[in-house]
């Protein structure tokens, strides 16, 4: 059987009906600029950032939302294409914007001039609102426009200016918050950077992310029972992107007779969806600090950087605790290297505060059962010898008391409960950290 794979978008989704979820953000958004209020759209990478900014744009959903056809321009500029401009490309690039969306309303604008100015801009605007209609600028990739170095803040005070003169409201888009896209004191402290109400976009909700997989099949002819819907979303969790990534893998493997569904467990699915994945995750990695990437790791630490965590959404917030957003994710930061932590199996074994959590749940373990989880956990899955440990605990060896070290490893299963079975026996050598069997 051979079809197309409705689960093959990567990049922004540019055809309304393949558009899904977000009614709330778009409720939410469309009411603040209908009021005038600009306001700054914040999401990780890919997220769906372009996406909801291309669907905003489209008369259908303002109309949808309560927006007078007619009434509104909504002009959408791609700041990718600018991030080393000069300020009259800029100009002429918003300009051009407008213009193309004022036709798109039956407004023409004539007689406009040296389109590459703040005047040309100016000029048009005027004409527009004078003839009723409100503007609104869509500046996607927005960090790309405020690091740009041509861009001083006379620039930014002159768009600002326009919110003031034309009751413009502007609309962008970008990772992180204004106050962190350029590094230039003198750009942030513009009156441009103070209009902004922080919106933050995030994953989708449950129902959500279940009504998009059962959405992109309609027509296909191939189901996803609820036994493989509930393992993405465990596998994957409600990243839009990502649900697209493992909603194609399951797709190709029904259709291709690869697998079936009444296979026990779909674990099938789990490498090509990490294959896939895994560049992103990096990508997300890279840009941690070693003190987001320690409190990533542990689930917990200072609540403004859990929180940082949280908008990325790398954690979510459980009833008394926090928690990664996905099982790939969660298999992915136990891969890393972290600075004051050993990550080996299940376990979290934090050196600098002395405690070891395994799936969240933290042991109680004494200074010598800790010292021993160490050794072990410092190389997983390799034998280490009964010497090594007891110098590693004690400081020195014992040959005297061979039971001593048996004891302690008795112990040290006891309070790791239910993964004692993790702490593997080689007969007449010593012990390893490792997976069972």
């Amino acid at each position: 059987m051979s079809m197309d794979n409705p689960f093959f978008h990567r990049g922004a989704i540019r055809r309304a009906e393949e558009f899904h979820g977000r009614e709330a953000e778009i409720s939410q958004i469309l009411a603040l600029c209908r009021n005038g209020q600009s306001v700054s759209i914040i999401g990780p990478r890919r997220i769906g950032k372009s996406s909801l900014l291309l669907h905003l744009c489209r008369p259908s959903v303002q109309s949808q939302f309560g927006v007078t056809p007619g009434e509104t321009i909504y002009a959408l500029v791609d700041c990718q294409e600018l991030g080393g401009s000069p300020p009259e490309e800029v100009y002429e690039a918003l300009l051009t914007s407008i213009m193309d969306a004022a036709i798109l309303v039956g407004v023409e604008l004539d007689n406009v001039q040296r389109p590459g100015s703040y005047r040309a801009l100016d000029r048009a605007l005027n004409s527009i609102v004078n003839g009723g209609i409100s503007v609104i600028v869509l500046l996607d990739e927005f960090e790309l426009l405020a690091a740009n170095e041509h861009l001083t803040p006379y620039f930014f005070a002159r768009l600002r200016g326009l919110t003031t003169k034309y009751g413009l409201a502007y609309l962008t888009a970008s990772q992180r918050p204004l106050f962190a896209i350029t590094a230039d004191e003198q750009i942030l402290s513009s009156p441009f950077f103070n209009i902004f109400v922080s919106f933050p976009l995030g994953l989708f909700t449950r129902v959500e992310a279940q009504d998009l997989l059962t959405c992109r099949l309609k027509g296909t002819g191939v189901k996803f029972d609820q036994q493989l819907s509930d393992y993405v979303l465990y596998l994957v969790g409600y990243h839009p992107f990502f649900l697209h990534i493992a909603g194609y893998h399951a797709f190709q493997s029904l259709v291709q007779n690869l697998v079936t569904e009444s296979l026990a467990g779909f674990y099938w699915l789990d490498e090509p969806v990490e294959i896939e994945t895994v560049s992103h995750l990096e990508y997300l990695w890279g840009n941690l600090s070693d003190d987001e990437k320690y409190c990533l790791a542990t689930t917990e630490g200072p609540i403004d950087t859990v929180r940082q965590l949280e908008q990325l959404c790398l954690l979510q917030p459980t009833v008394d605790s926090y928690t990664f957003t996905s099982e790939i994710l969660r298999r992915f930061v136990r891969r890393q290297q972290v600075r004051g932590l050993i990550q080996a199996g299940p376990f979290v074994i934090d050196k600098q505060r002395h405690m070891v959590h395994a799936e969240g749940q933290e042991l109680g373990l004494t200074t010598s059962q800790f010292n021993l989880l160490v050794r072990l956990g410092k190389q997983p899955g390799q034998v280490v010898r009964g010497e090594e440990l007891e110098v590693a605990v004690w400081g020195d060896a014992l040959l005297d008391d061979p039971d001593r070290l048996k004891t302690l490893i008795k112990r040290l299963r006891r309070a790791i409960e239910p993964y004692s079975n993790w702490i593997v026996s080689e007969r007449g050598v010593g012990y390893s950290l490792r997976e069972p069997e």
